[in-house]
């Protein structure tokens, strides 16, 4: 009786797994937070004319972009390579292929490729229209 209930419960545990794998839609989490890489608190634009902007950014192994800042909120998304982040006040983030990230606002940054393939980041921005989403650094 014993592994009659055992087999029974391994055939219904391996149908409950076939039964999963078969579904045609399923979501993931990749990020939830209210805080920024640098743990500072998102502040959305307030305005009458938001404006949404995705790009994919690349680095070539070995360079970084320029010293920079985002005045809107931001995520990012590894899609290839490994990057190290380095903010004003000696914050300092790692990141490879595969993580999600929010970055930091008004907090001067960059970022360098320290992996041997080109990076690549889906970047979203939460912007205003006609203003720019990263500003350079003085």
């Amino acid at each position: 009786m014993i592994v009659r209930t055992a087999l029974a419960a391994l055939l219904l545990a391996a149908c409950t797994v076939q039964a999963r794998a078969a579904e045609p839609v399923s979501a993931t989490v990749l990020l939830q937070s209210g805080t920024t890489n640098t743990g500072n608190a998102i502040a959305y634009p307030r305005t009458d004319t938001p404006e949404v902007t995705t790009m994919i950014v690349e680095i070539a192994p070995g360079a970084a972009t320029s010293l920079h800042s985002h005045p809107v909120p931001s995520v990012a998304y590894m899609l290839q390579g490994e990057i190290e982040v380095r903010a004003d006040g000696g914050i300092v983030n790692r990141y490879k292929a595969g993580d999600a990230f929010l970055e930091t606002i008004g907090r001067t940054h960059q970022g360098t490729n320290v992996g041997t393939t080109p990076v690549r980041i889906l970047v979203t921005y939460i912007g205003v229209k006609g203003e720019p989403v990263t500003a350079e650094a003085k």
